[in-house]
């Protein structure tokens, strides 16, 4: 699948610049379309991965929760993973699944708690894994230990809320404003129709379109990177 969708990357930039520099005689803007369409894919799984990250979050505070009543009722680490993770959505469901095949393959079950947390690099799960790591390693009630986890959790999730709560305002007026230069050319076109083909049809024009373009995006990654959560 991956070699599939590079290919047709492959073939988006080309057209792209064949249609705006051959096509249309659009040199200037061909080569900022051809970088966009280059930086589409990071940008796209960059949103990805943080949604992803958001579910995995939302769904280990109650895997914990539901795990430690597991290790309560009887139940080894292992086989209240194993049930818990029958229980559990994806895309937690998949890891939890993983690491109980890991374990039944022979794997130690802290070397596949360890290999889970170094793929996932999620902070929630980093506490998680740490903690079950230092009860297996030391001893301890591992019921004990996955309720503390539980509550930590629970007022991660809360903080983490209450900032993207607080930063969503924000990140809609940078939507905003970022759609408004598009959508003031349209608007002028309607106005002098004349005037706003010089942007397309002129070098001096193309640059100033190209301009407006670079700011647009430098403006927005910039303005994301103040709102991440995590710098």
């Amino acid at each position: 699948l991956m070699p599939e969708l590079m290919r047709w990357w492959g073939i988006a930039m080309a057209a792209v610049f064949v249609l705006l520099s051959i096509g249309l005689g659009m040199w200037p803007v061909a080569f900022a379309a051809v970088y966009l369409v280059y930086v589409a894919p990071k940008l796209y799984l960059h949103v990805m991965i943080n949604r992803r990250s958001k579910l995995l979050r939302d769904q280990l505070v109650g895997t914990v929760t539901a795990l430690a009543n597991a290790t309560r009722a009887g139940l080894s680490l292992a086989q209240g993973i194993e049930n818990v993770a029958q229980e559990t959505p994806e895309p937690l469901a998949t890891e939890l699944h993983r690491i109980v095949r890991d374990y039944r393959g022979g794997r130690p079950l802290s070397e596949s708690l360890i290999q889970a947390r170094d793929r996932l690099k999620l902070d929630g799960f980093t506490l998680f894994t740490s903690a079950l790591l230092v009860s297996l390693e030391r001893g301890g009630r591992i019921t004990d230990a996955l309720e503390r986890i539980s509550r930590s959790l629970q007022e991660n999730q809360r903080l983490e809320r209450k900032l993207e709560a607080d930063t969503e305002s924000g990140r809609k007026v940078v939507v905003m404003l970022a759609a408004f230069p598009a959508v003031f050319l349209g608007l002028f076109y309607f106005l002098n129709p004349e005037g706003t083909a010089l942007l397309f049809t002129t070098i001096l024009g193309q640059v100033v379109l190209v301009f407006v373009i670079v700011i647009v995006y430098a403006a927005v990654r910039w303005a994301n990177r103040i709102l991440r959560l995590d710098v």
